[in-house]
């Protein structure tokens, strides 16, 4: 069974990325890290270690990654998106056995900021997934204002905060 019902919304196509992908994935990731960074939040400075980059690399290879490409080609965001829990997932809402997908490194390239595509991104896979009966969960560091606003202003529940300090994160779901 297909995953989502169409690859595509408004001028965007939605793929798995591949490995000839990867330097654009890390480009738009650390971009992303270094644009929170100069906000003031430290939420993926973790990006710049050897450990970090063999995950993504893993992660394309599994298929989990997705690209965003406009209607030239440009990779203009990625993430990732697996009903698989990983430990991360784990630390964060336990171990489950429901049906859920979970949302990591959404990032839009820094090119193409403000034009809403990391909502639209979240709507289309609101409107597309083959998902009954589930949920799709993401999280994000906690102080993160404008990041958790964006998160509940798509409709994503609220589900609680885990951890404490620097590493005190919130969680959210969306049921299906």
């Amino acid at each position: 069974m297909k995953l989502f019902k169409k690859n595509n919304f408004e001028a965007y196509t939605v793929e798995k990325a591949t490995d000839a992908d990867s330097s654009v994935v890390f480009k738009i990731l650390q971009g992303a890290a270094a644009w929170l960074k100069e906000k003031g939040i430290l939420q993926w400075e973790h990006l710049y270690n050897e450990v970090e980059v063999n995950e993504i690399i893993e992660d394309i290879q599994a298929g989990i990654t997705y690209k965003v490409l406009n209607n030239t080609g440009e990779i203009v965001a990625v993430f990732n998106f697996s009903e698989m829990q990983n430990e991360w997932d784990i630390a964060m809402w336990g171990k489950r056995v429901d049906h859920a997908f979970y949302i990591h490194r959404l990032a839009v390239h820094k090119d193409h900021h403000n034009k809403q595509i990391g909502r639209k991104t979240l709507e289309w896979i609101d409107e597309n997934i083959q998902l009954n009966h589930g949920f799709v969960r993401l999280d994000c560091i906690a102080d993160n204002p404008v990041l958790n606003d964006f998160y509940q202003q798509a409709g994503y529940r609220f589900a609680g905060h885990v951890g404490v300090g620097e590493d005190k994160f919130s969680i959210y779901e969306k049921a299906f």
